[in-house]
């Protein structure tokens, strides 16, 4: 439930990124777009570069711009891309299903809006082509209901058990988003464009943050401080690392078994890096420059080790009733 939640949230945070960039294209914020586009593609949000150029009826019937609407639009709401991210709502719709008896009055009306909201947009699509205003709205709401329902956990929900392993899994799923996604900008040229760096503050939630402390254009040194470094930004790699070992500890009192030791070893690692490497770094004229390299591997090595925590809390923590890949795996 709480995997679900989180990717519903930040799969819509840059979508909305990609299109209000698309609505707002101009001469300055072009590059923008396509850096973010580039990142849904590294992401798998949108299909990759390569597999747009082996179209060759996509790249004759029309230009550009329209191609990457095309797409986007797709990857809110297409049977076509996985079902895209009308496809991760009905899943986590599905699981909210199951652990009901959780969930307070207000909490459970939330999620039945959130259906309601999915249904209409679907049914309005498959009527007309949709439109990025149109699209736009839907991502609102849909970021509005991921909001709500991480406050109701918050303030309504019992702190027992499922309350601790929802925590855990919210925060593991960001980890893995936010590791990726900061690996994939630091790799890709085209976030070295005007505008990039601030629309990764935007999607990570954190711009107003920046905005309030350096009053200045986004930078990439105090950027990544601030999306990477800051246990006290709740967007950010470390404040992820920083709850998980908090909460694993925990955890190992409360239910016993081995400590878990990943997620200190990538704190650990992340901590000891050198961000003063990045000091008169100009991010605009760097290409993949040692600093970036060496970030960004880390960064991928600590998304996999979050994936691999995950699957190891599943396989312990979780019964896989009438799974039996998964019974197998387990003896």
């Amino acid at each position: 439930m709480a995997s679900y939640a989180e990717r519903c949230d930040k799969t819509s945070r840059l979508l909305r990124v990609a299109l209000s960039r698309l609505v707002d294209a101009g001469v300055d914020t072009l590059p923008a777009l396509i850096s973010a586009v580039d990142l849904c593609r590294v992401l798998q949000l949108l299909p990759s570069a390569e597999a747009e150029a082996n179209s060759a009826t996509k790249a004759k019937a029309a230009a550009a711009d329209w191609a990457r609407e095309k797409q986007m639009l797709s990857a809110i709401c297409s049977k076509e891309w996985g079902d895209g991210l009308a496809g991760d709502i009905r899943r986590l719709l599905w699981v909210a299903t199951q652990v009901r008896e959780r969930f307070s009055l207000d909490n459970w009306h939330a999620i039945n809006r959130l259906q309601q909201r999915l249904q209409r947009y679907s049914a309005a699509a498959e009527a007309l082509p949709p439109v990025p205003s149109d699209a736009l709205a839907f991502l609102d709401e849909v970021l509005l209901t991921s909001s709500s329902l991480a406050g109701f956990a918050m303030d309504n929900m019992t702190r027992d058990d499922g309350w601790r392993f929802l925590i855990i899994g919210r925060r593991i799923e960001r980890l893995v988003f936010l590791a990726n996604t900061v690996a994939g900008f630091l790799r890709l040229d085209s976030t070295r464009a005007a505008g990039s760096l601030e629309w990764l503050l935007e999607l990570t939630d954190s711009i107003i943050t920046y905005r309030s402390r350096y009053m200045t254009q986004p930078q990439v040194l105090p950027t990544l401080d601030l999306v990477v470094f800051d246990e006290g930004n709740p967007h950010s790699v470390s404040f992820q690392l920083q709850i998980l070992v908090r909460y694993l500890d925990n955890m190992t009192r409360l239910l016993g078994g081995p400590r878990e030791e990943s997620m200190r070893s990538a704190r650990a690692g992340l901590q000891a890096f050198d961000l003063g490497r990045f000091e008169g770094l100009s991010f605009s004229q760097c290409r993949t420059c040692d600093p970036c390299l060496d970030l960004a591997l880390m960064l991928g090595d600590i998304s996999l080790a979050a994936a691999a925590l995950s699957d190891r809390l599943e396989m312990r923590f979780f019964s896989h009733v009438g799974d039996v890949s998964r019974q197998t795996f387990a003896s």
